[in-house]
């Protein structure tokens, strides 16, 4: 298959750019600065792609997701499979995703991230007590346990449901599912304060590399942040922020480093083969701008935006 999409590339394009700016708005600026340029130094051979992995065509290789479970942690590696790891929920809490996606027809994803847990609760620790991100609606459910789970993915899925039905509430699937969900104990839902998630794939476990460029690509993403004053570590709670964080295996670890952007105001973009030079272009063009660069991107899609 890999090798029909290479010929057919070869023939015709991939007509990325063209499909592309059907869905998201296009910068007419470069995606890559120069090395020295960039707020750290680095060692250019860590991202050095050959092969088909440098060029393959990249858009349509993803498929973004309707509905993304991101399940906080406090990890940066995890077991092969992150969902199986023995003596916790999480081999649940996947199998009710996947079957909330099959029963509303929709597209779902799911990963565990570094995102920190609350240390004072054992059973966050034991990672039977899960707090869970979802995007791109940018609302937290907190506390979801073995008891509670099958019921709050009910109430998931009556908002999704709701969501499909009628046009006129999509963007606001926080607010509706914050108020349905007030009857559970136990239970917090909150809206998330963050105006953007950059999701980067750190699964050392799965694949070395991830393991490896990951951290390099933060602490550049992180530098660029600060000089824009969206910087925001675990214990800064002001508003507006743009959050890097690290994720379980994402799927074409040959195209490393991915990276996935949620923008609160709708844009959902996976960038691929990129290195640090590319991270003020998406900081400055995609997170402030909301433009995107074609020829590095795996999937996008334009989500209503958040309002409150």
């Amino acid at each position: 298959m890999d090798y029909i999409n290479k010929l057919k590339n070869l023939v015709i394009g991939d007509q990325c750019e063209e499909k592309v700016s059907k869905i998201l708005p296009i910068s007419d600026k470069e995606f890559s600065c120069k090395p020295d340029e960039c707020h750290n130094k680095y060692k250019e051979s860590c991202f050095e792609l050959r092969g088909d992995a440098a060029s393959l065509p990249l858009y349509e290789s993803a498929k973004p997701a309707d509905l993304h479970f991101l399940v906080s942690t406090g990890k940066t590696d995890w077991e092969h499979d992150a969902f199986e790891e023995e003596n916790t929920i999480l081999g649940l809490f996947a199998t009710e995703a996947k079957k909330l996606g099959n029963e509303c027809d929709i597209s779902t994803s799911s990963n565990v991230t570094n995102q920190p847990l609350n240390i004072m609760d054992a059973d966050y620790l034991s990672l039977n007590k899960l707090d869970v991100l979802l995007q791109p609606w940018f609302v937290w459910i907190k506390g979801l346990t073995k008891d509670n789970m099958v019921d709050i993915f009910r109430v998931v899925k009556d908002v999704v449901s709701k969501s499909k039905a009628d046009e006129s509430v999509r963007g606001t699937e926080g607010v509706i599912l914050i108020e349905r969900l007030k009857e559970f104990k136990y239970v917090r839902v909150e809206k998330d304060i963050n105006r953007a998630y950059i999701l980067l794939c750190s699964h050392r476990t799965r694949d070395k590399k991830c393991g490896i460029t990951a951290p390099l690509m933060k602490k550049e993403f992180d530098s660029e942040l600060q000089e824009h004053d969206l910087y925001r570590d675990a214990s800064d709670d002001r508003e507006g922020g743009a959050k890097v964080i690290f994720v379980n295996h994402v799927g074409g670890h040959k195209f490393a480093a991915n990276v996935l952007v949620y923008n609160k105001n709708g844009e959902f973009v996976w960038f691929a083969r990129c290195n640090p030079t590319n991270v003020k272009f998406i900081v400055n063009e995609t997170v402030l701008n909301h433009k995107v660069y074609p020829k590095n991107i795996r999937a996008c899609a334009s989500h209503d935006a958040i309002r409150w």
